[in-house]
């Protein structure tokens, strides 16, 4: 099971009119996350491995501010299915309370239709799978 950590430097052109980082550059900070999730994980069989972003929920709690001292992201595999997957995400700000909660749900595709996750990305997959202790 595996959390990966990145580091998201925020920029001035990232705020909105309120001061704070606009949502839909969480978005965007999203997507570099879930990009360095799919390539550290998978490694050389990250680019052969086509998906989708399916669905994404998002769930903001504190905003972030503008800040010179990048702010970390951690994502993970949640579920795994037969076509899809879920990555689970938690932005923190820099006094490391929670900024947003999400998870996206991915699904594998081929020629533009979706399709089983292939067994060796599967196994990849799996071996990171983080599972709740609840």
């Amino acid at each position: 099971m595996t959390v990966v950590r990145m580091m998201m430097q925020r920029r001035i052109a990232d705020l909105d009119g309120q001061g704070h980082v606009n949502n839909v550059k969480y978005s965007e900070y999203i997507q570099e996350a879930r990009v360095n999730l799919k390539n550290v994980l998978l490694g050389e069989l990250a680019p052969s491995f086509s998906q989708v972003v399916a669905k994404m929920e998002i769930n903001y709690k504190v905003s972030l501010l503008h800040g010179y001292e990048p702010v970390p992201i951690d994502a993970w595999i949640s579920r795994i299915g037969n076509k899809s997957y879920d990555i689970s995400y938690v932005l923190y700000d820099e006094q490391g309370r929670v900024s947003l909660t999400a998870i996206g749900t991915m699904v594998a595709t081929s020629g533009g239709n979706s399709h089983p996750i292939p067994e060796d990305v599967r196994a990849v997959l799996e071996s990171h799978l983080v599972v709740p202790t609840v």
